[in-house]
């Protein structure tokens, strides 16, 4: 009797043609993983750029409505004890509050913005070099100030704080003298201008702000834009947003009219700046914007001159 075998294998040509199937399958999975792969990641880069701008934009036009503020009413005059090596820093004079330059080798313009900020304190006596409170301090040594009244605001580092007091001392600082007032113009500061400030004068610190860009701190290739402050008499930049290809300003006086810096341009009249910030495309690979997309404009007025 013949027994025929009933098991058969899979032939050659059918294990070639379920291993394509199978590689193709795999294939279009993989295609798959990939393209939601570069989708999340362009996702999250683009919730990134989001943040960043709109982080710049709510610090840059925060420094512009606050530029000028001194907590008096006074914006005319003004005097900085601030020196290094004779000369006062670009970013402890004072000119307004409002400061616009010409740009730079790459095209880029640059703006300075100065205000006093924080918890003010009000002045009970002044004995120079040191002011009674009416309250405990809301500064520390080494910190830049200023104080103010009616007729004059004066710029100078705090020496030394106590319970209810603080110090504008020249030794340990960068004053160039303990007295407070001015007298004459250009500025001397070894003149004698004794100066006492009265009770309900105001004390804040000085918030020195200059915006920028400059190489990035991740990429020297790609340009971010920085936001450079004062922290105890030392300049400290931090990167903003990445990826910055243009920032130039535009400024307006009374009446409304923009136009662009020059240095005939009397920065004091100046009572808005508009903002434009271009994001360069190559910072950015996975995302595609287009030109519009590309291009940050705002206005912001500088509400101490309205």
């Amino acid at each position: 009797m013949t027994v025929v075998n009933q098991h058969k294998g899979f032939t050659l040509v059918e294990l070639m043609i379920a291993l394509a199937l199978s590689l193709i399958l795999l294939a279009g999975v993989i295609g798959v993983f990939i393209s939601n792969q570069n989708t999340a990641r362009a996702t999250t880069d683009l919730s990134n750029l989001q943040n960043s701008t709109r982080l710049a934009f709510q610090l840059l036009s925060q420094d512009i409505r606050s530029a000028g503020f001194s907590g008096c009413n006074n914006a005319t005059r003004d005097v900085s004890l601030i020196q290094v090596a004779g000369v006062t820093p670009a970013w402890a004079d004072w000119i307004g509050g409002l400061q616009g330059f010409a740009a730079d080798a790459n095209g880029n313009e640059s703006i300075r913005l100065m205000y006093g900020t924080g918890t003010s304190s009000s002045v009970v006596t002044h004995a120079p070099p040191v002011f009674t409170l009416s309250a405990a301090p809301a500064l520390q040594a080494g910190d830049i100030a200023l104080v103010c009244d009616d007729t004059l605001t004066s710029i100078f580092q705090v020496s030394a704080v106590g319970a209810t007091n603080l110090s504008h001392a020249v030794a340990g600082t960068m004053n160039c003298s303990a007295d407070l007032g001015i007298i004459g113009d250009p500025f001397v500061c070894a003149a004698p201008r004794p100066k006492l400030f009265g009770a309900d004068s105001m004390i804040l610190r000085l918030e020195s702000v200059r915006w920028f860009v400059g190489p990035g701190i991740r990429n020297n290739a790609i340009r971010s834009l920085f936001r450079e402050t004062v922290i105890g008499g030392q300049v400290v930049a931090e990167e903003v947003l990445a990826g910055v290809a243009s920032l130039t300003f535009q400024y307006s006086g009374q009446p409304f009219a923009l136009v662009p810096f020059s240095a005939a341009l009397n920065m004091g009249n100046m009572v808005a700046v508009n903002v434009n910030i271009v994001l360069d495309q190559a910072a950015f690979p996975n995302i595609q914007l287009a030109a519009e997309q590309r291009t940050i404009t705002f206005l912001a007025a500088v509400r101490n001159r309205l």
